[in-house]
């Protein structure tokens, strides 16, 4: 093979590749742009996020932080959270822990129980807190836990977390907003 010929067979690889990569590009903005809006869930800082034992059961004090990433997007819209699910990893397995039903619930408008169904506009981020309660015993001080949102257009939102053990004799809502 000479020269020219080599010559000419890079230069063809070269086009091809070029344009492979001009049709790739042509694909990406043609492509239509999701609407959706982004939900991120995350744990705020603090003693808030643990776990503690009261009369048989293990109760989760959550402390939570949901943003609506959506602003970023060419067309933003507001999220509304409908539902929300608890799950906690004992062993193998995921048990799905429910509310922690106290009177005095009631009077505090941040939990999560009493603030769904809620609408986050975009770019914006709204703190949470709830107490579940969980009929099992755990042998360990740190356990794996999954919460889940659900939107209005039903989309679920799933996020992992580490929770540590934490002893205290206070009420388990005295613990939780005296934190705070």
């Amino acid at each position: 093979m000479d020269r020219s010929t080599l010559a000419l067979i890079i230069s063809l690889i070269a086009l091809g590749l070029s344009l492979g990569r001009y049709l790739f590009d042509l694909f990406r903005l043609w492509r239509p742009k999701s609407s959706k809006a982004k939900i991120h869930l995350g744990l705020l800082a603090g003693r808030t996020n643990c776990f503690i034992t009261r009369s048989g059961y293990l109760l989760f004090l959550v402390s939570l932080r949901v943003y609506n990433d959506s602003d970023h997007l060419l067309e933003t819209q507001p999220v509304t959270i409908d539902n929300s699910s608890f799950k906690a990893k004992i062993g193998r397995r995921w048990h799905t822990a429910e509310l922690y039903q106290v009177p005095q619930a009631n009077i505090f408008p941040s939990l999560l129980r009493n603030s769904l169904p809620t609408t986050i506009a975009p770019g914006e981020r709204q703190d949470f807190y709830e107490v579940f309660a969980l009929d099992q015993i755990i042998p360990g001080t740190e356990i794996k836990i999954q919460l889940s949102c659900q939107t209005h257009m039903g989309k679920t939102i799933r996020h992992r977390f580490r929770l540590k053990h934490q002893t205290d004799k206070r009420p388990v809502f005295d613990l939780l907003f005296g934190i705070l």
